[in-house]
């Protein structure tokens, strides 16, 4: 698709009639199979209800997309999946599994193409009057961070896969070893917590790949500096990958409703706010992440999002050390403006005040 036409499209207002014709043919087609009627269906910033003759979207425009679906009130099951131009994508709702089935063969593929003028009433039009608020949420998210964070299984789920450590440790072991009770073991082996639950891991394949964030030693406050880590990410990523994944890991907790997310998004924004020694060496990192950080807030529902954050202060501590770091850095004019400007936003948008001791 031009990028012309891209630049308009994610304006945030209707699609001139003109232009639908050229939307249909280059954008890209999302078939879903035997989904049931009655359950929830979601593309990036927006979802519905499907009725009875729901076969999937059309027109959706190229990049990166979140899709998901939710059957009987179940936690929500989604994909990333960087469309191309043109593309047709088809899942099959498994009733065995109650998950999507990637089984599609090409010759399938192709046959849902030759038809889809047919099924043209079929399929919904992707809403791109959500179009811009997902661009400005996932505009650093490129086909190479979507397989670098993707679980192997690529499935998102609010509900993790687990198993007990006793079944990881039999699946793993080379020396034959059982959970089964018989005379040679008359004892199943048992791993607990301090609580006396089960220790459960999440099973292989299942999980995200986040970026490994080391636990931060000391204050966190004006004395902390943890500049050490972020220069040791920063030596393996970009920091374009370093946004993307802050962005990865926000849209899999705010629309995938995963928790996993919104953690590895608070130990990311802790890590680069608290590493002051960094700030002159790394200025495109940290204008980017406060207008990373300002479309997220200003995208985000207040009631879903802040207050989840504010329970424990944890957005407007961290920012204060950030903000008071760059005031008193040798960082250039731009950065220190940029950052007084962010500041003043969030204090007038959110009620926020940032006094860093």
């Amino acid at each position: 698709m031009d990028a012309k036409l891209l630049t308009c499209l994610r304006s945030g207002t209707d699609i001139p009639p003109p232009l639908v014709p050229i939307v249909y043919e280059y954008g890209a087609f999302l078939i879903l199979r035997d989904f049931p009627v009655g359950s929830e269906f979601g593309i990036d910033y927006k979802s519905w209800k499907t009725g009875d003759r729901f076969m999937g979207l059309k027109m959706i425009p190229p990049g990166v997309h979140f899709v998901y679906v939710s059957v009987k009130g179940m936690p929500r099951i989604g994909f990333f999946h960087n469309f191309q131009s043109k593309e047709v994508l088809v899942k099959k709702w498994s009733k065995d599994t109650e998950d999507l089935d990637e089984s599609i063969v090409s010759d399938e593929i192709e046959r849902y193409r030759s038809n889809l003028k047919n099924m043209d009433g079929m399929l919904g039009p992707y809403p791109y009057d959500e179009y811009r608020k997902w661009y400005s949420l996932t505009d650093f998210l490129t086909q190479r961070d979507v397989d670098r964070l993707n679980p192997e299984k690529g499935r998102i789920s609010a509900q993790a896969e687990l198993e007990s450590l006793e079944t990881k440790m039999q699946r793993e072991s080379d020396v034959g070893c059982t959970n089964k009770v018989d005379r040679e073991h008359p004892k199943r082996m048992r791993f607990a917590d301090e609580e006396g639950l089960p220790v459960m891991e999440v099973k292989p394949g299942f999980e995200i790949q986040f970026t490994l964030i080391p636990q931060l030693p000391g204050d966190r406050g004006r004395k902390a500096d943890h500049s050490i880590y972020l220069q040791r990410i920063l030596s393996d990523l970009s920091v374009n990958e370093v946004l993307a994944e802050l962005q990865y890991a926000f849209v899999c907790f705010l629309v995938g409703q995963v928790l996993e997310g919104l953690e590895q998004w608070k130990n990311m924004i802790h890590l680069v706010c608290l590493s002051p020694s960094s700030i002159g060496g790394q200025k495109e990192l940290f204008l980017s992440l406060m207008r990373v950080l300002f479309f997220q807030l200003k995208e985000c529902p207040k009631d879903f999002f802040i207050d989840i954050l504010s329970k424990d202060n944890f957005l407007t501590t961290t920012l204060s050390v950030m903000f008071a770091n760059i005031a008193d850095s040798k960082a250039d004019d731009e950065l220190k403006k940029k950052s007084a400007n962010f500041k003043l936003l969030l204090e007038r948008n959110f009620k926020w005040s940032f006094e860093c001791k």
